[in-house]
């Protein structure tokens, strides 16, 4: 079940990066499809990982972990765009998916593929806590249905969204696909290894380890998700991240 999982994981990447070298979805879909994503994880996290957390951690761990998994992010976040020029840029997959724009100080070709590889970072960055958790909870018997949809829907849109500036600039549909399958890879690996080198450690540890998660997930979707998906549907966004809520909580 769990090899499985990350499979579906890294093919979820895969097809994203297929689906931007043969189609466009219009910006608005795009970005309606990325909030909805975001609410399915929203519920992930509220109706999932942390009650999982607190039963195996406590209270006082769980929260502790929270707020370390969204500093970490923050951190990580602020060290990647400390350059100003590559923080219009990057903003993570999800954000250029969601079709928001996101100026570039540099011009032409080069630009673009700057854009994509940036955005191929960001993917990394926003997957490894998702696919952490996600093979912790399978691992542990504990459903993750939720997480899982989430974690697959939010795959598509950002590998969708790091390919198709690769494309604009200049990149090989060969390369624009290698990158994403090898970043699939990586994520695939994280989900396996979250279940099998952490499912056997202590019941604290597991889950505080899915608190960070937790906190790590809450800060994606506070930074890259929801404010580039509200810049180009408003406030039809609620209306997505609402129906992606109900999804998640249904699956959960």
């Amino acid at each position: 079940m769990l090899l499985a999982v990350g499979v579906l994981v890294m093919a979820s990447l895969v097809l994203g990066a297929l689906a931007a070298v043969r189609f466009q979805l219009p910006s608005w879909l795009a970005s309606m499809l990325t909030a909805f994503g975001g609410g399915i994880l929203l519920a992930a996290v509220a109706l999932e990982l942390l009650p999982a957390a607190d039963a195996a951690a406590g209270k006082w761990l769980t929260a502790g972990g929270v707020l370390a998994g969204t500093a970490i992010y923050i951190g990580a976040d602020a060290w990647l765009s400390r350059d100003s020029e590559i923080e219009m840029m990057r903003r993570s997959g999800h954000a250029a998916a969601s079709g928001a724009p996101m100026p570039m100080m540099a011009s032409g070709d080069t630009a673009a593929t700057a854009r994509g590889e940036a955005i191929a970072v960001g993917i990394v960055i926003d997957g490894i806590p998702e696919s952490v958790a996600l093979g912790l909870m399978v691992a542990a018997g504990e459903g993750g249905f939720a997480l899982l949809a989430a974690v697959v829907l939010g795959n598509l849109t950002e590998s969708y969204g790091a390919t198709q500036p690769l494309l604009v600039g200049g990149r090989s549909r060969r390369f624009a696909v290698g990158l994403i399958t090898g970043i699939g890879l990586a994520l695939g690996l994280a989900t396996v290894l979250g279940g099998t080198l952490l499912a056997g450690a202590p019941l604290a540890v597991i889950g505080t380890l899915q608190a960070i998660a937790s906190g790590a997930i809450l800060a994606v979707l506070s930074i890259s998700i929801i404010p580039y998906a509200f810049d180009e549907v408003r406030r039809s966004v609620a209306v997505a991240v609402a129906l992606g809520l109900v999804l998640g909580y249904l699956l959960g």
